[in-house]
């Protein structure tokens, strides 16, 4: 039999499908859901805590002394939330050294093989740390377990271990060997931070030279030692253009950089960036012409006022760049006291052979010239303090001994301090085993975050074993030949000195309005090098600040003498002199050409007119103007030149309305009016005339008409006039009474 009931399968089916596509549905919403709470909670779950921090450095700068235990320094610090309870700290060495520079830096940055160190030393405790707080503490190694030690630079490890986490510390101990025959010299930058005037001003030096003054701390870490000082030429020179008016702590500084017996050589002025002066194709490096515009005759009291000279003499005379009458001369305000020839330091990093060939170019018969870089600039991993490059004569120093040097004197802990100073002593030591005979030179690099020179610079002068000297000696070392790498200039400070040098250019031809072009050349040029000072590269977003503001003040200067525009002018004259402003911003007098040009022929005008403004004023000029016609516009342009024919500022244009028919319908006027009255005159005369002839002929014809009284009475009535001027008669009172008579 068939059925009449429906399937029940088709409906199954359907019912399964849409259950399937629900719980798929659900799923998706879910798994959504489910991602974007897991989103939200990693955006808003605090990150992973700090870990515990641990640090380690042998004392003495690393180097272990025969017979004398090694000292180790440990410091932990518990950055977490939670409290650290006590640890153990694993001292382990090797008994193969470290020999080649590659090695060692590779072991310092924490990238040395893990089992290097497979000489146990010593285990210590850590002290329990609570949240927050750090854990010091020293440990001590019997020196008995370097015995046998051959001299040389062996691995420190410092491993620590606790419930909260822990952390490896490396560094080195310097088993010390012969420290050879070669001299040992240290490099000490004296330079002040970076400005963007061309000198220190009063304000500054007293605070730069007071007890805690950056340069009053410069020159105590250096005293009493034998480094060789780079002293920039600025700093002396700004307190010596104050003379008698310099702060007295300044003047005590000067006395004494200048009474230290260190050897010495100057910088650039400012310490200005020579690798940046070569980029930008610069022949010779650039250098202040003159400061005659920094000092007053009233800060040198036994000398005359200082009057900047024309340069270009060769012999020194008056007619050269110095000064006479006892104002010091630019050689004179610029000595530190430095020996014959010129060394130049060219930034750490930034000097290879294009630099140094440059550099070279510079020397002559009675001044050689030699330049000081890094190790870094070589073609080798090698270091030779005393290197020459084709014709270039060289100064060599340890790059990676001076770094290490650096980091100590800006440590902020001493842990951190001792260990920069074992790195220092690693570095040395395998260039004085690698040449033991041959001289070693480090510097402590220029910095302005320096909480321990003096503690750095005593540090070097110890290196290797050795007692610095003097850089006269290394100096007169037999060279080695070198090579040089090729380092690429930074175009950005090429470019900006492009932009200088064109500005001083402007401002050269601009300045020759002023009587003493040198007010404003010479501060130019200093303040020029001031913001090429190698102290900016230390901050190069301030020191493009400096730059902008540097340009942005050579514009305003550029602008300060210009024509100031007006409205249009009406000439209502055929020819009249027409009045112009000139404003002059600069405090010194100026000396212009006003050239007047017309916009076409209706006006003929002077040419050229000379204009002596004043200081910070307004000044009229007048320039005669004819007009050839009696009505119409016009234009004139006016521009400001120097007597040189430099232009000054932009040319201005005024329009000029001539109405020059206004003078002849005046005259017209005038001439009518005047005509007027003459023929007024002469009527009044004429009546008067017959008015008396008329009375004279009454007076035959009257015997009792007093003819004198009829003449004073004519008289009278001809001072009566009428609106327009003419005569009004008036009775005559013999008249009247004759007519009563009759």
């Amino acid at each position: 039999m068939t059925s009449t009931r429906p399937s029940r399968a088709p409906r199954t089916r359907r019912f399964l499908a849409a259950l399937t596509a629900t719980v798929a549905l659900a799923a998706a919403v879910f798994g959504a859901g489910a991602a974007v709470a897991a989103d939200r909670e990693s955006a808003t779950s605090p990150p992973d805590e700090p870990s515990i921090s641990f640090t380690a450095a042998p004392a003495d700068g690393g180097v272990l002394a025969a017979g004398q235990p090694l000292t180790v320094s440990l410091s932990a610090r518990n950055s977490t939330s939670l409290s650290v309870a006590t640890g153990t700290v694993h001292l382990s060495t090797s008994a193969r050294p470290l020999a080649t520079r590659s090695d060692l830096r590779a072991w310092l940055e924490g990238e040395g093989p893990a089992d290097r160190t497979d000489v146990a030393l010593a285990d210590t405790a850590m002290p329990g740390m609570a949240a927050g707080s750090t854990s010091v503490l020293t440990a001590t190694v019997d020196g008995a377990l370097f015995a046998g030690y051959a001299p040389g630079v062996y691995p420190l490890r410092a491993s620590y271990d606790s419930d909260g986490g822990g952390g490896i510390a490396t560094s080195v101990v310097v088993i010390p060997g012969d420290p050879g025959t070669g001299a040992l010299g240290v490099v000490v930058p004296i330079t002040a931070p970076a400005i963007g005037t061309g000198l220190l001003d009063s304000e500054e030096l007293t605070e730069l030279t007071a007890a805690r003054g950056a340069l009053r701390v410069e020159l105590d870490a250096v005293t009493g030692t034998s480094a060789i000082l780079a002293v920039d030429p600025a700093i002396v020179a700004a307190i010596r253009v104050l003379g008698t008016k310099a702060p007295a702590t300044a003047t005590q500084w000067l006395d004494d950089l200048m009474g230290l017996p260190n050897p010495r050589f100057a910088l650039q002025f400012a310490d200005a960036d020579l690798a940046t002066q070569v980029a930008a194709g610069l022949k010779a490096p650039l250098a202040p012409t003159t400061l005659d515009s920094y000092m007053t005759a009233s800060s040198f009291p036994a000398a005359s006022s200082p009057t900047p000279q024309p340069s270009g003499s060769p012999d020194g005379s008056p007619g050269s760049n110095g000064s006479t009458g006892g104002i010091p001369t630019l050689a004179d305000l610029m000595d530190v006291g430095a020996g014959p020839g010129v060394v130049f330091w060219p930034a750490t990093g930034t000097a290879g052979a294009e630099v140094v060939a440059a550099d070279a170019a510079q020397s002559t018969p009675t001044s050689p010239a030699i330049t000081l870089i890094d190790s870094g600039a070589l073609t080798t991993d090698d270091t030779v303090a005393r290197a020459q490059a084709g014709d270039a004569q060289l100064l060599v120093y340890d790059a990676d001994a001076s770094t290490a040097l650096g980091s100590a004197a800006s440590a902020t802990s001493s842990i951190d301090r001792q260990g920069a100073l074992a790195a220092a002593s690693a570095y040395a030591a395998l260039a004085v085993a690698k040449a033991p005979g041959a001289p070693l030179l480090v510097a402590v690099d220029r910095s302005f975050e320096r909480t321990d020179l003096r503690g750095a610079v005593v540090a070097a002068q110890q290196l290797g074993g050795r007692t610095a000297t003097g850089l006269a000696q290394i100096a007169a070392t037999p060279p080695a030949s070198v090579g040089l790498r090729a380092v690429a200039g930074d175009d950005s400070r090429a470019d900006a000195l492009g932009h200088l040098i064109s500005d001083e250019t402007a401002l050269a031809d601009f300045s020759s309005i002023l009587t003493t072009p040198e007010v404003l050349t010479s501060p130019e040029r200093a303040s020029m090098l001031q913001v090429l000072g190698n102290a900016w590269r230390l901050t190069p977003d301030r020191g493009a600040s400096a730059l902008a503001d540097h340009r942005a003040q050579t514009k305003k200067t550029l602008a300060s003498v210009s024509i100031t525009p007006s409205s249009s002018i009406t000439l209502a004259a055929t020819s009249a002199p027409l009045g112009f402003a000139v404003r002059n911003d600069l405090p010194w007098p100026v000396s212009l050409v006003l050239i007047a040009t017309p916009g076409d022929a209706r006006l003929v005008v002077q040419n050229t007119t000379p204009v002596e403004a004043g200081p910070e004023q307004t000044t009229r000029a007048k320039v005669p103007v004819q007009a050839r016609v009696g009505s119409g516009e016009s234009t004139l342009h006016l521009k400001l030149r120097s007597p040189t024919m430099v232009a000054i500022g932009d040319q201005v244009s005024f329009a000029v309305s001539v109405r020059a028919e206004w003078e002849s319908v005046g005259l017209i006027v005038m001439a009518a009016i005047v005509g007027l009255m003459l023929v007024l005159g002469v009527v009044r005369t004429v009546t008067r005339r017959r008015r008396r002839r008329a009375l004279a002929q009454r007076s035959e014809e009257d015997p009792e008409v007093d003819p004198a009284e009829d003449a004073s009475a004519a008289d009278r009535s001809d001072d009566v006039t009428g609106p327009a001027g003419a005569p009004v008669d008036r009775a005559d009172p013999s008249d009247s009474e004759r007519g009563g008579d009759a």
